[in-house]
C-alpha cells in the first residue's frame, strides 16, 4: 500500500538556514553596510545597551534633581516663615548646607546676609553676599539685587570705595539707575568731591520718570552744590 502524501512540507523546505534572507537584506541595505553590521554586531549591540542605560540614568537624575529642588523650596519657605529669629537663621543655614547648588540655597544665604546686615554684622553680611554673587551667572536677574545689597552694606560699614564700585555696577542696569546715580552722588559728597557729586545728581535728574518727591530732593542737592552765582535749578 503506497504511503499517503503528508499534508505538511518538510521542515528543511520551510526554514532553509543556508538560503534564507536575514533582516538586513530585507531592509535593502547596501552590501557594505550589511557586512559592517555583521562584523561589528557585538559592538553595535553593546552600544545600543549603553545608550538605553544612559537614557535611563539621565531620566533618574532628572527626576532626583526635580525632587531635590522641590524639597529645597519647601524647606526655604518653612524657614522664612519662622517668627523666632534664631530658629529662622538656623533653618536657613540648614537649607544652604543640605541643598547646596539649588536656587533655594542661594536665597537662604541672601536671607542670612540680609539679617546680618540688619544686625550690623557687616563683615558677615558681605561674606554671604559675595559668596552668592560669585555663583551667579552673568545674566542672572539676581545680580543687580546683590550688587545693591553689597553697595549698601559697604556704605553702612564706612567702606566707601567698594560701595562706590558696586553702585557703579548697579548703574549699568537701566532699571536701577534711579537708585545708583544718587547713591554715587552721596558717596562723592561724603568723600568731599562736590564736582563729581553734582554731576551724578544732575545725571540722575535727567530721568523723566522720577517721582515729584525724588526730583525735589535732587533739585535741592544740585542747588546746594552749584558754585555761587550759578543759575539755580527749578
Amino acid at each position: 500500500m503506497a504511503e499517503s502524501p503528508s499534508p505538511f512540507k518538510p521542515l528543511s523546505e520551510i526554514i532553509d538556514i543556508e538560503k534564507k534572507e536575514g533582516l538586513l537584506e530585507a531592509l535593502n541595505l547596501p552590501p557594505k553596510a550589511i557586512r559592517f553590521a555583521r562584523t561589528y554586531a557585538l559592538h553595535l549591540q553593546i552600544g545600543v545597551v549603553l545608550f538605553f542605560v544612559l537614557v535611563g540614568a539621565w531620566s533618574y537624575y532628572d527626576y532626583y534633581s526635580q525632587n531635590k529642588r522641590n524639597e529645597a523650596t519647601q524647606a526655604l519657605a518653612a524657614a522664612v516663615m519662622q517668627k523666632d529669629n534664631a530658629a529662622r537663621l538656623q533653618s536657613l543655614a540648614k537649607v544652604s548646607s543640605d541643598y547646596s547648588g539649588t536656587g533655594a540655597a542661594l536665597w537662604s544665604r541672601l536671607e542670612q546676609g540680609n539679617q546680618a546686615s540688619l544686625d550690623k554684622k557687616y563683615q558677615e553680611a558681605l561674606t554671604l553676599y559675595t559668596g552668592v554673587y560669585d555663583e551667579l551667572p552673568s545674566g542672572s536677574p539676581l545680580r543687580p539685587l546683590v550688587e545693591y545689597a553689597l553697595a549698601q552694606t559697604y556704605e553702612n560699614a564706612g567702606q566707601l570705595e567698594p560701595a562706590l564700585a558696586n553702585y557703579r555696577k548697579l548703574a549699568e542696569h537701566k532699571s536701577f539707575k534711579a537708585i545708583a546715580l544718587p547713591a554715587q552722588g552721596r558717596i562723592y559728597e561724603l568723600q568731599g568731591d562736590k564736582a563729581k557729586a553734582l554731576k551724578m545728581y544732575q545725571e540722575a535728574a535727567e530721568d523723566q520718570e522720577l517721582s515729584g518727591q525724588s526730583r525735589s530732593i535732587l533739585t535741592e542737592k544740585i542747588n546746594n552744590l552749584q558754585p555761587a552765582g550759578s543759575a539755580k535749578t527749578s
